[in-house]
């Protein structure tokens, strides 16, 4: 008797079982709430269909849209990163508020337009998506390191990177850029700490263009005798 109810508390709890998982399976898919009622929103998972095709979540369950939009994903690598330079930098689609030189490069070559404060990018030899960068024409006035690259941020763009700098330097009587060779300027949008080699620490960046194009070194950021350095600079898109 003891053996018979045994099997019979098997079957039934594995009945008990199945039923559990089927409402569990029928509520992850949205056809059922705990109560019975017909669930109004669901929450299974997103079908991967949904995610890639077009390339972004086509599902109609706004929790789904809000979760995952893969074509308003984006990285700016453009305007503050250290090797944003040149590394899939392109020509943006903007008014530089100073006068600039434009500099594309395609086709095997690089061309370059001359622009008056204010003027639009693009149109000439270079076009808004060419790989290249937009170079202010003359340098501004001395500031720290972190003040020039807010005053560079605040008309979206930023420090030139070694690359440009010394590249724009070299073709600056071509381009109509002015004193390259004059001041030292800031080049570069990242800081790294540095030791001078006789005892002083501090952190440091990229300066060129005192005396030439192949004038460099570096400025001061800050270091441990709480100096830092002022220099010229100019912005660069």
């Amino acid at each position: 008797m003891i053996k018979h109810s045994k099997i019979a508390l098997l079957i039934f709890s594995g009945f008990a079982l199945g039923a559990f998982i089927s409402i569990c399976l029928q509520v992850q898919a949205g056809s059922l709430t705990p109560s019975g009622t017909p669930a109004s929103t669901s929450i299974g998972v997103v079908p991967i269909a949904d995610i890639v095709g077009s390339g972004y979540v086509t599902s109609t369950d706004s929790l789904h849209q809000n979760a995952l939009a893969l074509t308003n994903i984006s990285i700016d690598a453009n305007s503050m990163t250290s090797n944003a330079g040149m590394y899939n930098n392109h020509i943006i689609s903007m008014n530089p508020p100073a006068a600039y030189t434009e500099v594309c490069f395609k086709s095997g070559a690089t061309y370059y337009d001359a622009r008056s404060a204010g003027a639009a990018t693009g149109g000439g030899n270079c076009s808004v998506g060419d790989v290249g960068y937009v170079i202010e024409t003359n340098e501004r006035g001395a500031q720290t390191w972190e003040l020039a690259k807010i005053a560079c941020t605040q008309i979206n763009m930023r420090l030139p990177e070694p690359l440009e700098w010394k590249y724009s330097c070299k073709n600056a009587a071509t381009w109509s850029l002015s004193t390259m060779t004059t001041n030292w300027e800031w080049a570069s949008n990242s800081a790294i700490p540095m030791y001078r080699g006789d005892g002083w620490y501090g952190v440091g960046t990229v300066e060129f263009g005192a005396g030439g194009c192949a004038y460099g070194r570096w400025g001061w950021v800050g270091w441990e005798g709480s100096a830092e350095g002022s220099y010229n600079f100019r912005c660069v898109r």
